[in-house]
């Protein structure tokens, strides 16, 4: 498992966190907690350029999906921002990981 896979799965792990702790947006964070749990699995089981790439481009449409609520969300705007920064960094990291792999898979 690629270092991307693991700092996705501590993002879902941070989302589980708040849900049990009944903290923050109970739906939201159980969404984005299978989301992220649900993606670190299919991309490490691939661990192909492709899935790190569909990976990359999930992020970036999670990350500009939630610009708008950062900008204007009320009491959702901290969650929104850091959806953000977390979209960002996660991006960049998956596109780090299809740079440094060769042929179909890379661990």
């Amino acid at each position: 498992m690629r270092t991307v896979e693991v700092l996705r799965l501590a993002v879902a792990g941070g989302h589980a966190v708040r849900l049990v702790g009944r903290r923050g947006t109970p739906v939201l964070d159980a969404v984005l907690a299978v989301r992220q749990t649900a993606q670190a699995v299919l991309v490490s089981r691939s661990g192909s350029r492709d899935a790190h790439t569909a990976s990359a481009v999930v992020d970036v449409l999670h990350g500009a999906s939630m610009v708008p609520v950062a900008l204007l969300g009320g009491r959702l705007r901290g969650l929104a921002a850091v959806q953000v920064l977390l979209a960002a960094v996660l991006t960049v990291a998956e596109v780090a990981a299809v740079g440094h792999g060769h042929g179909r898979r890379h661990r």
